[in-house]
């Protein structure tokens, strides 16, 4: 009798998305958003900013760690997005496992790149947290 060869499926994991939303901040300084839980990683979905407001374009920039900017490690960068005059902008969304990740305990920054609005922005963040 001839055995059969089949693959054996891979069980994942169900995913457990989080939502936070914070207000930004109205400087250029570095803004800590996302502080994971002790001994995790953040696995970044989707960034959503809005704007009620017409205040004019704006550059958020989005990376991990506490650097004062994206431009001092580029390698942690996850996005810059432009603000429009009012409403609002939206990252790509990252599928199961692909959306960039930061190292165990490493905080999700963001900082106004150039010029900050005078009201402060909603910030929807979308992540999953790894062990």
């Amino acid at each position: 009798m001839a055995r059969r060869r089949t693959r054996s499926r891979l069980r994942q994991r169900p995913i457990r998305l989080s939502i936070r939303v914070v207000d930004s901040s109205t400087n250029t300084a570095q803004q800590t958003i996302l502080t994971p839980r002790p001994g995790r990683w953040i696995r970044f979905i989707r960034n959503k900013l809005l704007q009620d407001s017409s205040e004019g374009r704006f550059l958020w920039e989005l990376y991990f760690g506490d650097a004062p900017n994206m431009i001092t490690d580029p390698n942690k960068g996850v996005d810059i997005l432009a603000v429009p005059g009012s409403g609002a902008t939206a990252t790509r969304v990252f599928r199961r496992g692909q959306g960039p990740r930061g190292q165990r305990n490493e905080v999700l920054s963001g900082r106004w790149r150039g010029f900050a609005p005078s009201s402060p922005h909603n910030i929807i963040i979308e992540y999953i947290e790894e062990r």
